[in-house]
């Protein structure tokens, strides 16, 4: 469990799990600013998000929130985010997030169907990458 507790708030552990040339830098206590390029159609802008982890309980969860802009676009959202033991000899992790994201400019535009599938999309491609080279703890 503290291999995926580590991917999930150090950002020197998360980064390499992030797509392309993805950076995370911790810019305080159980803060950082992730700086990533996004595909938008043939657009690909870099996207800035300022992330802040409070009510952490070690190992067990937080909530995260972040608010991030673009291109006259803006992203903002709050998540608990909860691990438990799978219970069982493959020593694995379960991650269970809630919360909500709310879109400001030209994001407005886009299907609300569009936006879950493309932070699923990202979720799923990132915790995938730390399957593959994290073994279970």
């Amino acid at each position: 469990m503290s291999t995926v507790w580590s991917v999930l708030t150090d950002p020197a552990a998360m980064e390499p799990h992030l797509p392309g040339t993805a950076k995370v830098v911790s810019t305080g206590s159980n803060s950082y600013r992730v700086s990533m390029k996004i595909r938008m159609g043939f657009l690909r802008p870099t996207v800035n998000a300022d992330v802040q982890l409070s009510n952490i309980d070690e190992l067990r969860g937080f909530t995260i929130e972040l608010s991030g802009k673009s291109m006259g676009a803006g992203v903002s959202g709050k998540a608990g985010v909860t691990l438990t033991s799978s219970g069982d000899e493959s020593g694995g992790t379960f991650v269970q997030m809630a919360g909500s994201v709310e879109t400001s400019g030209l994001l407005k535009k886009v299907a609300d169907s569009k936006m879950e599938a493309a932070a699923i999309g990202f979720l799923e491609s990132y915790f995938a990458s730390v399957e593959r080279v994290g073994a279970p703890d």
